[in-house]
């Protein structure tokens, strides 16, 4: 029984929502949430300067922006604006990160170029999307781990779950990985800078929350097959019951009604916070998320954009919400051979690398996904004995997962009527078949992370003709490709 304070947790009330966690079973498994303070509201960024007061009492502040111009719903520039209430009271250096493309990436060269204007600053104030918070907290964590310069941000628009986190997304020899990082102490959430944010970017928002309904059942499968870990149900729990609300206000939400946007950035903060609580991304990015890093990693080569986060997952969660649904109902366990279940590291290597190959002439990016993919198949064999308890009792698993899995139909339809994209040629940067293809097929060789994909890819299901059929099954949803 879902404890109801959680199902309607307001990110807000994080003291309150430390206490109704702590009373949870097995809360021991459960992380602190290293944040101070989360406001969500109408003129909260005219705040900033008593956020950073809160912090330090030190005179200096660097403020780390990208290039783009955000205005408010009044059409104000709120980088000028932000910039000028913090001029009244500190010394501010202002930052632009940018690079030759216009689109900025987080890498640990931006990182490294916000750490050289550390000296001497008393408080980072960050202004922006999800790649200039993940650059602050990567950049604020690995300067200092044991006491990171103090770290305000001011989220511009509700496009993806990444700032109420203590993680960032990287890019490692052009291979996105998810890395512990550090929470922003405190976090401004300003509607008036929301309701102004391009529609697009809202809805990449509510597109990253299609992963409440495949990513956690990733996380728990893993769990039971003795690859995952610290699963615990609190941090799913916390989110979903606000986030079946939102589904069904869909249609609200592509209106732009206020207090729908309202109820997404709460249950998007939540969704950043249930990472925190697992001290991995788990709760929140499972085999859709894989799918989503791999068309991103190609977009160099296809010399092309990367797309809103959030869109191209949701596009993605459709895939495996078709994938779960095959799991739960057309999955035969007893036609499993356990024997051909467990490829060696010398089968697997040559796969590995020759589809990440192409992606550039060095053989980095292969290198770095066989190196995380080699933990996984080495924890895959060692645990076999699971596998064969997780076969036995299948129809124990499915009665436990089925509550917690959407039907790909519904999901469809609620993005539809959210004028979301379900395909993903209809992306702000469109995806052509083949990447899409290629993407859905190799996903699970990127990272050590199982998933359903891995499961379906040992039992020998996993192949071009599976795929095709996942993409055929969306097509009649009108999505996919």
């Amino acid at each position: 029984m879902i404890d109801t304070r959680l199902a309607r947790a307001d990110a807000t009330r994080l003291d309150e929502l430390h206490e109704i966690l702590m009373e949870q079973e097995e809360s021991e498994r459960l992380c602190s949430i290293g944040m101070k303070k989360i406001c969500i509201g109408h003129g909260e960024s005219a705040r900033v300067c008593e956020a950073v007061k809160a912090l330090t009492d030190g005179r200096r502040v660097l403020m780390v922006t990208g290039p783009t111009e955000i205005a408010d719903t009044a059409g104000r520039n709120i980088k000028e604006r932000i910039y000028a209430f913090l001029r009244e009271q500190f010394d501010v250096e202002w930052l632009v990160i940018s690079e030759p493309d216009s689109i900025v990436h987080a890498t640990p060269e931006n990182a490294a170029k916000i750490q050289e204007h550390f000296e001497g600053a008393d408080c980072v104030v960050g202004i922006g999307g999800g790649t200039i918070c993940d650059l602050c907290k990567y950049s604020t964590y690995y300067y200092d781990k044991e006491n990171p310069l103090p770290l305000v941000i001011v989220q511009t628009a509700l496009s993806v779950n990444a700032f109420s986190d203590n993680s960032s997304v990287m890019l490692f020899n052009g291979v996105k990985r998810t890395v512990h990082s550090r929470y922003p102490l405190i976090l401004i959430i300003d509607m008036d800078i929301i309701g102004a944010a391009p529609a697009e970017m809202n809805v990449s928002g509510y597109g990253d929350l299609i992963a409440t309904w495949t990513a956690p059942v990733d996380w728990y499968l893993a769990n039971v097959l003795g690859i995952g870990k610290n699963f615990h149900t609190a941090p799913s729990d916390m989110i979903r019951t606000q986030c079946e609300e939102l589904l069904e206000n869909s249609g609200k939400l592509a209106a732009g009604d206020s207090r729908v946007l309202g109820d997404l950035a709460n249950v998007l903060t939540l969704s950043g916070l249930s990472m925190g609580l697992a001290d991995e991304s788990s709760p929140a990015s499972g085999s859709e998320h894989v799918m989503s890093h791999l068309i991103d990693m190609a977009s160099k080569v296809r010399h092309t954009g990367i797309c809103y986060h959030g869109t191209q997952v949701a596009v993605s969660g459709i895939i495996s919400c078709i994938i779960w649904d095959y799991l739960l109902n057309e999955f035969d366990p007893k036609s499993v051979d356990i024997d051909r279940c467990y490829p060696t590291a010398e089968d697997m290597e040559p796969k590995v690398k020759a589809a990440f190959a192409w992606l550039d002439d060095t053989g980095s990016a292969s290198d770095e996904c066989w190196a995380d993919y080699q933990k996984k198949l080495a924890s895959w064999t060692e645990n076999r004995d699971k596998f064969e308890a997780f076969l036995r009792d299948f129809d124990t698993f499915k009665a436990r997962v089925a509550p917690w899995v959407k039907k790909p139909e519904y999901i469809a339809s609620c993005m539809h009527r959210a004028n979301a994209p379900c395909r993903y040629s209809r992306l702000n940067f469109p995806v052509d078949a083949e990447t899409v293809r290629w993407a859905i097929t190799n996903c699970h060789l990127m990272r050590n992370r199982f998933s359903v994909i891995d499961l379906l890819h040992f039992t020998g299901i996993w192949n071009d003709e599976f795929v095709q059929m996942l993409l055929d099954r969306a097509d009649a949803l009108d999505a996919g490709l």
